[in-house]
């Protein structure tokens, strides 16, 4: 197993008012989904919360960055993806510094009430819990990055997923621009192939001139970093939790988790700095290393996805091998829980082998992760399908794992046993 995590691609939204701020200073940010109460100044945090804290543990020095303009009132060659960055570092909490860009701000709070969420109303951005009228959006999630490539002209959205021309699909990527709650993400990780696919694209629309130009402001003095997200995986604090009142991440008497999405960032972080906590999952797959991760994988027109996808590489051929499944499940992992995977083995099983070559019999590995296994769990046998490529790809399901966790309180993390 590699010692470092793979580098990974992903694709950051932003709209007309906070693409130049987040240009000019070379800090990304995204909104913070929170419950606020003005008049206390009580802050709750929310499922939401630990998921979006997921979505940024994608997030390491090295990741590259595209960013996407979504629309709010532009024509279609004004909008769409928008050049490449790096990363400088993992992402940050900073509720305190606002930056500003002629007329445009990032802000860490509201000015009025202190609360960190704002929203857009009529198209204009507004406090989420005051109403009081902004100058952008309020971003105290945060990271720096630094220029990679600026291509000089929008890749427009019928350029990127309608044109054939180029070959592959970004498969990740169009169903995450259907509107719908639980589908809409701020930060978006790409597979390697899609990364690549972009750079083509945006080479291609500037080589042409086509679409309109990307105003690039002259640097800002970069913020200092504040607060690692990573302190908000520490099991020894009591939190505000929603319906929850102030409590720990977990339950003491029983050891589960508030939230699902707890256990995702845990995860998603764990693989980031390939933590040992995981070092005994990840020993499963010997002779083979971690090719790319991330969380919510969407792959269905309908919604379906996978709580965490892990793509693995044959070291000696280098061809990718493997797929690892994860569901993750708050409380009892139960038979339902496992069979899952079966309905949506094809799916994946494409996403991951379409537009690359892949070793045959292609290897789809589940894996469940809850508090408990509910009696009488029954996994399902192995079983093999072929996709009908040109060259007819063999896969082979393998029958799933499933482990448990535990909160350990003093070494501040969970810990994983296997049960199945």
């Amino acid at each position: 197993m590699p010692c470092c995590p793979p580098l990974k691609s992903v694709v950051l939204v932003v709209d007309k008012f906070s693409q130049d701020v987040h240009l000019a200073y070379r800090t990304a940010g995204v909104k913070y989904p929170v419950d606020y109460d003005p008049v206390t100044k009580q802050i709750e945090y929310t499922s939401g919360f630990f998921s979006i804290l997921a979505d940024l543990a994608n997030i390491q020095s090295g990741t590259r960055i595209f960013f996407y303009r979504r629309r709010i009132d532009e024509p279609p060659q004004s909008r769409g993806f928008i050049g490449e960055w790096v990363a400088t570092m993992k992402p940050y909490e900073d509720r305190n510094t606002s930056l500003s860009f002629q007329s445009l701000q990032i802000l860490g709070s509201c000015p009025n009430c202190g609360s960190p969420n704002s929203t857009l109303r009529e198209g204009e951005p507004v406090c989420s819990s005051c109403s009081t009228p902004l100058r952008g959006h309020i971003l105290p999630l945060r990271f720096s990055f630094t220029s990679l490539q600026q291509y000089p002209q929008y890749l427009d959205d019928n350029t990127a997923y309608i044109d054939i021309t180029d070959a592959g699909r970004l498969s990740t990527l169009i169903f995450r621009k259907i509107t719908g709650a639980g589908r809409e993400r701020s930060i978006n990780p790409i597979l390697p192939e899609e990364a690549e696919k972009l750079r083509r694209l945006l080479a291609r629309v500037s080589a042409q001139q086509k679409n309109t130009l990307v105003y690039f402001p002259a640097s800002q003095p970069s913020p200092k970093p504040g607060t690692p997200i990573s302190n908000f995986l520490n099991f020894q604090l009591k939190y505000p939790l929603r319906n929850r009142g102030t409590t720990f991440l977990y339950d003491l008497k029983s050891g589960t988790l508030f939230y699902e999405t707890i256990l995702e960032f845990w995860l998603v972080e764990a693989l980031s700095s390939m933590s040992p906590q995981i070092a005994d999952l990840l020993a499963l797959f010997p002779n083979e290393q971690v090719e790319w991760f991330s969380n919510q994988i969407l792959f269905g027109i309908g919604g379906e996805k996978s709580d965490v996808l892990l793509l693995m590489r044959d070291q000696e051929s280098g061809l990718r091998c493997r797929a690892v499944v994860i569901e993750l499940k708050r409380d009892a992992i139960d038979s339902d829980t496992l069979t899952q995977v079966k309905a949506y083995s094809y799916w994946i099983a494409q996403l991951a082998t379409a537009q690359v070559q892949a070793r045959s019999p292609f290897i789809i590995s589940p894996l469940a992760i809850g508090r408990r296994v509910a009696r009488n769990t029954q996994p399902f046998a192995p079983f093999t399908f072929a996709i009908p490529y040109t060259q007819p790809l063999q896969v082979l399901v393998e029958a799933p794992r499933v482990y448990t966790y535990t909160v350990d309180p003093v070494a501040n993390t969970l810990a994983l046993s296997r049960r199945i």
